[in-house]
């Protein structure tokens, strides 16, 4: 913002300082204010010019009307009016007058209608131009009405509804440029002498006041025209100290560089950890709308980048009520009376509309008085909505639903895991084509200490490469044996060979021992030893007894040389004479010339040999000693000693139940020949030995047992240690985790079905709440300020309130009354200049003129403006019907919103809350708003049934080119279909308030003639096409409007119809009327953001009949428009993978016969429908998605269900828990909640198809 914006500028700075024009000084605030002028075209306060075209003179008229309307009674203009001519002028004006009232007061928030009494006129030297004045003496302002007339014709009834005051402009202008002092209050006097207002005695008091002036003349004329004063409602203080955002635009305004500020941290706790005891929400917010809310009521002034349907109105709202509740007065300043309307509507719609103070400009006592005492009612009468125990049980349903994702998501560092990302990597590994299942789980220890499973699972591979689960290699001898390296593999080889052959010597020696001593060989190399020791016992016996010892009693002669003590032991009786006689038997068969040194343990072990003998030989025999004693004895012993070592490096496994010297001997030597046969498995055992050896230190025994007694694959070994490495740790996660094991999805879904119930009943108590607390203050403030409790009493008892007289009153007594003021910014001249408030809510800033707020942006330290610069565009306006009398040339107005935003910082509201799609949101977002703004998905978006957006293409849609022109305009098939449309409307949805765009006037002049001549043929239409028309009818009007004019109409359905057709040959013209003007882009997103609920596009034109290349700015966003909803093909939604989880549930859906879309409209994980029924879809959002984990508990378990629930779908949370537990049993539930028909079941993942959009 710059002084070039402001022409007026280097005047004001002349007359404030005297200097120059090019002098560098600055002029001051108030100068500056000043020379931003008033957005209005005309100025008929100092320069009223009558004419029959702008004003209805009823000064000869006659006498007894004029009596009645001087007396406020309501008075018709043909009793005012003398001669017909005369009236029929004033009916035509009369309309104009009426038109002109209604605009102004909708669209600028002020009432003009008034009746001037006396012009005072003079010749006035101003800025140092020459300059005829005109201007009205007093202003009194009337009512007018529509009455039917005697001959049935309506003509105009006036009334006039208040004193008549002074010209406030005629005072200003006296004061200041001639020093004349006139004092409002003497001249009401003076015209209220009598009951009735009487002209003459205050004109004839101005002309002696100012007669003395240059050509000063006062005239005697009674005038109905337009009038409104719009020259003084700033009210700048002599510092800026207070008003820092004032001195900002005045600093920036006036030279120097702008300096935008930044936002600071609110300093508040992040949404989700707020206690709902401190939340005075009274309106939901969407995160957006939230960041609005905490910036300010930090205090911080900025600026609401608020686009179409974002919830301009909600906020607002929101917000002025929760800066109620902190002690503060709110001025919430719109020119259009629709969006104050809004505002107050949507306070009203939660019970709060009477915290208001809704000022218009003129405004009566009655009305005040009477919102005033609806306030005190409320005030006296707020009950304590006692919330406590709701906000406990809130913050428990909160605190559980919290704490399940925080549960589900929360990563244990001891495993770097969740329970959310163990199942998601179980339901991979399940759905692998070849899955894994082993059972065995890992103890604590092994899972901390295979966190990282890399090497693990490279060892477990290398291990499988090597055999250490194949079938060959487990049906090898070798397998499992105890060889680390080279060196010891050869040195098992070699045993084993050396083994094959030794054994087969030992074996024919013992055969040969055994055939020449008559006993049979031993089966066993354990038999073999003994057998051999035997032989080498009895050898040895021999040789101290003669081979007769074997024949005699032997265990008698042991006993009968034994000790006495032996005998008792073994309990055996002997007498004296026969143990003589044993003795001597035994020493008989002892070899001549041997004494043996202990005969009672030689014949011990010659028993012992006996009975060993008799087993072997099977029946009777005489032990003897064979030749080849001594080498089967040596043979044997080798073979045991090579046995022994060969069982040290075999596997356990090999010999656990059976030793080798133990085994049958041709068994051993059929193994001993296997291995041999088998040495090449032996060259890879020292590494496998080795690998499984650390495996097994890793405590994966079990596992490897498994895996051997499965024999599994090497391909697959690494998917079983993620299994059981996963598994083992979900289970260590639940087990550790009270909430998690308490939780299924059943009773998740119950806990947020009351979280929504209490959330939804804590946001409905937040308006009792601040009653209540108002209520508090009310009658705290009642006890401090008695004095002026009494003035106000008084006021309120006598009607006598007035807004001057409320200004005077301590704001402390008001605040709790009516925290919140209402009003145009030009009705701003109503309050005294010391009122203020501690904020300002500017609505629509971006259509509003800097000059027209700045009254408002004077009157507080904070402001907040809501705008939207892409659509919003200050107008200049005209109070006059017959602009005669101009404020000088025309300029381009600055809006507050552009002024606002080089000084102040930003924040978009970033979601659309209308009922538009998604597609065409997008594609206005990214046109228009840099992609800031997106929405919600409509069901319609997926299903193609009941969409927000409804393409009606007119195959015959072609015409003949305007004369002089080549475009196609205003087809027959375009009108017919408009038509058509309206009345399909009118009989379908009568309760629906309907708009039809065009993009010409003369395709909207066309379509409005085609529906009255059918409304003509059709009488039942006739109310809905009337309705609003009347003075007390609020309901919204049909309207038939080109786009330029289209900014102040929205309706509930709009039928956009662009109007350009197709030759009959095929040709279309590239030029689309406003949307190819330079401001075409505004002019599309403004007609295609006018719908709350449903849009028609009816058009002859597809995307196909248009070339890319040749269009630009609005029409290539029209283009676009085109593409989407008139292509060759519909779009194919953008879908992602599903996670691993959702696969299988999709597949199940599917064979339901459910159709799926996964990650639809990135606020769900999966849409489920079905294509033959008409059941919502199922918009299904993971508890364990990223999208819901970022939301907050409010945000994703009420307000994005509510949002998709208005949309057309049926929200479900999806619980991780329930689909990992038991995918069947969900995909059941799902389809019975669908009613789907699973015999037209079909595959359920269908990202591939196109025939539905995102």
């Amino acid at each position: 913002m710059t002084e070039h914006q402001f022409p007026r500028l280097n005047r004001a700075r002349a007359a404030a300082s005297g200097e120059t024009a090019g002098d560098e000084q600055r002029p001051d605030p108030a100068t500056w204010v000043s020379s931003l002028g008033s957005g209005a075209e005309n100025d008929t306060m100092l320069r009223f010019a009558p004419s029959a075209q702008n004003s209805i003179d009823v000064t000869q008229g006659n006498s007894s009307g004029l009596s009645q309307l001087m007396l406020g009674r309501r008075t018709r203009l043909s009793t005012l009016l003398r001669s017909e001519e005369e009236r029929e002028q004033a009916r035509s004006v009369s309309l104009a007058l009426r038109a002109k009232v209604r605009e102004l007061s909708e669209e600028r928030g002020i009432d003009v209608g008034a009746l001037a009494v006396g012009v005072a006129s003079w010749t006035a030297v101003e800025d140092g131009r020459r300059e005829r004045r005109s201007a009205p003496v007093l202003l009194a302002r009337v009512a007018t009405a529509m009455r039917r007339g005697a001959r049935g014709r309506d003509e105009m009834e006036v009334q006039i509804i208040e004193h008549a005051e002074l010209n406030p402009a005629l005072v200003r202008n006296l004061r200041r440029h001639h020093g004349i002092e006139l004092d409002p209050e003497q001249f009401r006097h003076a015209a209220y002498a009598m009951a009735r207002l009487e002209p003459a005695p205050a004109l004839h008091l101005l002309q002696e006041k100012a007669g003395h002036l240059t050509d000063f003349e006062v005239e005697h004329r009674l005038l109905i025209s337009t009038f409104a004063d719009l020259g003084d409602t700033a009210r700048v203080p002599e510092s800026l100290e207070h008003r820092p955002v004032v001195q900002a635009l005045y600093d920036a305004g006036t030279g120097m560089v702008p300096r935008r500020r930044s936002l600071e941290d609110t300093g508040l706790l992040p949404v989700a950890q707020r206690r709902a005891a401190d939340e005075r929400h009274v309106l939901d917010a969407d995160p957006s709308q939230q960041r609005v809310l905490d910036h300010a009521l930090a205090g911080e002034s900025f600026l609401v980048q608020a686009a179409p349907g974002t919830g301009q109105t909600q906020t607002a709202a929101n917000l002025a009520a929760q800066l109620a509740w902190d002690g503060k007065r709110v001025l919430v300043v719109a020119e259009r009376s629709a969006a104050l309307e809004d505002f107050q509507d949507r306070l009203d719609s939660v019970g709060l509309r009477d915290i208001v103070l809704d000022v218009p400009a003129h405004p009566e006592a009655e009305p005040l008085r009477r919102q005033l005492v609806q306030a005190v009612l409320r005030a006296e009468r707020a009950p304590d909505p006692e919330t406590g125990p709701l906000q406990q049980e809130l913050a428990a349903h909160h605190a559980r639903l919290s704490e399940h994702v925080s549960s589900l998501h929360h990563v244990r560092p001891r495993w770097g895991c969740s329970p959310y990302q163990a199942m998601q990597a179980l339901a991979a590994l399940t759905s692998l084509p070849t899955s894994p299942s082993t059972t065995v789980r890992l103890n604590r220890s092994v899972l901390d200490s295979t966190v990282n499973r890399q090497a693990v699972a490279e060892q477990l591979v290398r291990a499988g490469e090597l055999g250490a689960f194949s079938a060959a290699s487990t049906q090898s001898r070798w397998f499992g044996a105890r060889v680390r390296n080279v060196q010891e593999t050869e040195a098992a080889t070699e045993l084993a060979e050396e083994l094959a052959a030794r054994l087969a010597i030992a074996r024919r020696a013992v055969e040969s021992a055994a055939g020449e001593a008559g006993l049979r060989p031993a089966d066993t190399v354990a038999g073999w030893a003994e057998q051999v020791e035997l032989y080498h016992a009895v050898r040895r016996s021999l040789q101290t007894f003669t081979p007769e010892v074997y024949a005699q009693d032997v265990p008698a002669m042991v006993a009968a040389t034994a000790s006495s003590s032996w005998r008792r032991g073994h309990m055996v009786e002997m007498s004296s004479v026969t143990r003589a006689r044993l003795r001597r038997a035994a020493k008989d068969v002892v070899r001549p010339g041997i004494h043996p040194e202990d005969l009672h343990a030689a014949l011990v072990q010659v028993e012992e040999q006996q009975a060993v003998w008799a087993r072997f030989a099977g029946g009777p025999s005489t032990p003897t000693a064979p030749g080849i004693t001594d080498r089967a004895l040596d043979a044997v012993a080798d073979v045991v000693d090579r046995l022994d070592r060969l069982q040290e490096v075999l596997a356990a496994e090999q010999t656990e139940d059976v030793q080798l010297v133990d085994r049958d001997v041709d068994e051993l030597a059929a193994l001993v020949d296997g291995l041999v046969a088998d040495r090449d498995t032996l060259a890879s055992l020292p590494e496998r030995t080795l690998v499984l050896d650390q495996l097994r230190d890793h405590g994966l025994d079990e596992l490897l047992q498994d895996l051997h007694r499965r024999e599994v694959p090497t391909a697959g070994l690494t998917s079983e240690l993620e299994l059981a490495w996963w598994q083992s740790a979900l289970e260590a996660m639940i087990s550790g985790d009270d909430f998690l094991a308490m939780m299924d999805g059943p009773a998740l879904t119950g806990v947020e079905r009351r979280y929504r119930e209490l959330d939804r009943a804590h946001l409905d108590s937040g308006a009792a709440r601040l009653r209540h607390h108002l209520g508090t203050q009310w009658k705290e403030a009642l006890g401090r300020f008695r004095a002026d409790a009494s003035v106000l009493r008084t006021m309120l008892k006598q009607g006598s309130v007035t807004v001057s007289g409320l200004t005077t009153l301590a704001p402390e007594l008001l605040q709790p009354l009516v925290p919140v003021v209402t009003t145009s910014p030009m009705a701003l001249t109503e309050f005294g200049d010391e009122w203020e408030a501690d904020a300002v809510i500017l609505l629509e800033s971006a259509a509003t003129s800097l000059a027209s707020a700045m009254g408002a942006l004077t009157r507080a330290k904070q402001v907040i403006a809501f705008g939207d610069p892409v659509l919003g565009r200050p107008q200049p306006f005209q109070v006059s019907v017959d602009p005669t009398a101009t404020a000088g040339p025309l300029r381009p107005l600055t809006s507050a919103h552009s002024a606002l935003e080089q000084v102040l910082p930003s924040v978009p509201l970033r979601t659309m809350h209308r009922g538009l799609e998604r597609t065409l949101v997008r594609i206005l977002s990214a046109a228009d708003y840099e992609g800031a703004l997106d929405a919600v998905p409509h069901a319609g978006e997926l299903t193609g049934r009941d969409r927000p957006v409804v393409a009606h293409y007119l195959e015959d849609g072609t015409g003949i080119p305007l004369t002089g022109g080549d475009a196609v305009v205003s087809t027959v098939a375009d009108v017919t279909r408009t038509v058509e449309l309206v009345f399909e409307h009118i009989r379908t949805r009568p309760e629906k308030s309907l708009a039809v765009i065009t993009v010409s006037e003369q395709h909207a002049r066309k379509v409005a003639a085609a529906v009255r001549a059918t409304a003509a043929k059709n009488q039942w239409a006739l109310d809905f096409l009337s309705r609003g028309r009347g003075d007390d009818d609020a309901r919204e009007p049909f309207v038939i409007a080109p786009v330029v004019r289209a900014a102040g109409i929205v309706r509930d359905e709009v039928v956009f119809t662009h109007g350009y057709g197709r030759t009959p040959h095929g040709r279309v013209v590239h030029h689309f009327g406003a949307f190819s003007d330079p401001d075409g882009a505004r002019m599309v997103a403004l007609a295609f953001t006018r719908a709350r609920e449903r849009m028609h596009l009816v058009s002859a034109l597809r995307a196909e009949d248009l070339e890319e290349d040749r269009l630009s700015g609005g029409a290539l966003d029209f283009y676009r428009i085109l593409q989407a909803y008139f292509g060759k093909e519909q779009q194919a939604p953008g879908v992602g993978v599903p996670n691993p989880l959702n696969q299988d549930l999709i597949r199940r859906l599917g064979e339901h016969g459910a159709k799926v879309w996964p990650l639809f409209g990135s606020v769900m994980d999966m849409a489920v429908w079905d294509p033959q029924g008409e059941s919502a879809p199922l918009a299904l959002a993971s508890d364990g998605a990223d999208t819901y984990t970022a939301l907050t508990v409010r945000e994703r378990s009420r307000l994005l269900p509510e949002a998709l629930e208005a949309r057309g779908w049926d929200p479900v949370t999806q619980w991780t828990i329930d689909v990992f537990a038991d995918p069947e049993v969900l995909a059941d539930r799902y389809a019975d909640r669908l009613g789907v028909d699973a015999d037209a079941a079909h595959p359920g993942w269908t990202g591939e198809d196109g025939d539905a959009q995102q």
